[in-house]
């Protein structure tokens, strides 16, 4: 089990609640089942391709940063996922 991509596919989770959608139909509309998300985030392990799907769903894409520069902070506040050239969860780079 992986921590940092639990926590990668709560946020998504997360973002998709804030804008009215139940984690099924993140899921749905990412071309998951349901109950495959929700192994997927149980286990922290998901496919690349899959985290891919589930962050274009919300609108957001995905972003590696250096090891040692902001990058965690930035997973911790969540804003490892852009909107355009914005951080989600309103922060800044």
């Amino acid at each position: 089990m992986s921590e940092p991509v639990k926590r990668l596919i709560e946020h998504l989770v997360t973002i998709a609640r804030e804008r009215g959608m139940t984690q099924a139909e993140l899921a749905r509309r990412a071309g998951m089942t349901a109950v495959g998300l929700s192994k997927a985030k149980a286990r922290g392990d998901i496919r690349a391709s899959s985290l891919q799907r589930l962050a274009a769903v919300l609108g957001l894409e995905l972003a590696l940063l250096p090891r040692r520069s902001r990058a965690a902070a930035a997973i911790r506040a969540g804003r490892f996922f852009r909107i355009g050239g914005e951080a989600a969860g309103g922060g800044e780079e």
